[in-house]
């Protein structure tokens, strides 16, 4: 009787499994919320490098003036597909906010930090990590030196690209070069203009000269012509 109770409980205990793995209730949503893409303008760059690193930045309003860290987390170069621009991008873990957000320039020089063969100082004419431009003195310090000298090495590549390819800067070299090209023909019009016309002046003044002398020769004759002879006096005694 006891064994009959128990098989008895144990069935009913599966029965009542069975049935809540059975029951699977779905209820629609009432507000449909679309998924939401958060564009992080970095859509149309390639990474050209990324490493871990820390960022200080030069605070001169501080008496005496001092390095302040700006942020760790993930420093990258990216460069831009179409417009071949590259430009530092650096985001604080956790919070991604922006640390460093700057363009790469052909005249940009990474100098080594007194002390340290892991980091690099570098000045930049506009950040605009806090939504406006400023001028900033800033240090990146990588975790070895080997990661520094990858950075140096990708850095000067960017200015390379950004010399040579970004249309801000090959446009002004190609206008300079035009505007040399330009003087050049310029001076060269300009000296050949000179030559002919000091070739013209010098034909016209052997013209002259040529004139001169022939109304003087004509003078000389016309002189000959009413030149009187002296004739000797004839005596009385004769």
């Amino acid at each position: 009787m006891a064994e009959e109770q128990v098989t008895h409980k144990t069935e009913t205990v599966e029965n009542r499994d069975d049935s809540l793995n059975e029951h699977d209730p779905h209820y629609e949503p009432i507000i449909s919320l679309p998924e939401v893409c958060i564009p992080t303008m970095e859509e149309e760059e390639l990474e050209m490098i990324k490493l871990r690193a820390k960022l200080f930045r030069y605070d001169k309003n501080e008496v005496p003036p001092e390095w302040k860290e700006r942020g760790t987390g993930d420093i990258k170069l990216l460069r831009h597909k179409a417009k071949n621009s590259v430009r530092v991008v650096m985001r604080r873990d956790k919070t991604l906010k922006l640390c460093a957000n700057h363009y790469v320039t052909p005249w940009m020089e990474l100098k080594p930090s007194h002390g340290s063969d892991r980091a690099w100082v570098y000045s930049v004419e506009g950040d605009y990590a806090d939504g406006e431009m400023k001028q900033e003195l800033l240090a990146v310090r990588f975790a070895n030196p080997e990661n520094a000298k990858k950075w140096r090495e990708k850095f000067e590549e960017a200015k390379v690209i950004v010399e040579t390819e970004c249309d801000i800067y090959k446009n002004g070299s190609d206008k300079q070069l035009n505007e040399s090209s330009e003087t050049e023909e310029s001076e060269s019009e300009n000296k050949e203009e000179c030559e002919e016309k000091d070739e013209k002046d010098s034909k016209i003044e052997k013209e002259e000269n040529s004139e001169k002398v022939a109304k003087e020769e004509k003078v000389i004759k016309e002189l000959e012509k009413l030149k009187v002879e002296d004739k000797p006096e004839v005596s009385g005694n004769e």
